[in-house]
């Protein structure tokens, strides 16, 4: 791949001699910071147009407007915390998509209980690169 100077600057960009796979990794460990520092805006931006969440419990958010909720959604649970331990982290031989996949750990606020539930399960996120370069999360699904 041919790094674009211009866009070394982009947080979602391959920098300097960044690999695509130190590219996905750099995204993943930006998207659990801003889920922690409860930027529902940032977490958003990490999502390309037309990109698909899919976890336990609720429909899946098919659309711009069903992830944008689902985020401000999670981001809005005061008990929400989450961690990841990614397993592998592959890129197409064609150099435009990608996958993490591995195990996370979620606590959220019951609905019913309104007390702090935890619960683990598998994720898999797929990532399309972008016309600018910068990777985009087009699938998120954690069963």
């Amino acid at each position: 791949m041919t790094n674009n100077p211009n866009k070394a600057g982009s947080p979602r960009a391959p920098t300097g001699g960044q690999t695509n796979t130190e590219a996905i990794t750099r995204l993943a460990e930006e998207m659990l910071a801003a889920f922690e520092a409860k930027d529902s805006a940032k977490v958003n931006s990490y999502y390309a147009p037309g990109a698909v969440i899919a976890t336990p419990g609720r429909p899946a958010a098919k659309d711009g407007r069903a992830v944008t909720k689902a985020i401000k959604d999670d981001i809005a649970d005061p008990n929400l915390k989450i961690s990841v331990s990614n397993e592998k982290t592959e890129v197409a031989g064609s150099g435009d998509l990608a996958y993490r996949r591995g195990s996370f750990k979620i606590t959220t606020t019951n609905p019913q209980t309104k007390q702090a539930e935890q619960s683990a399960g598998t994720y898999l996120t797929v990532f399309r690169k972008q016309a600018d370069e910068s990777w985009k999360i087009v699938e998120d699904f954690g069963v």
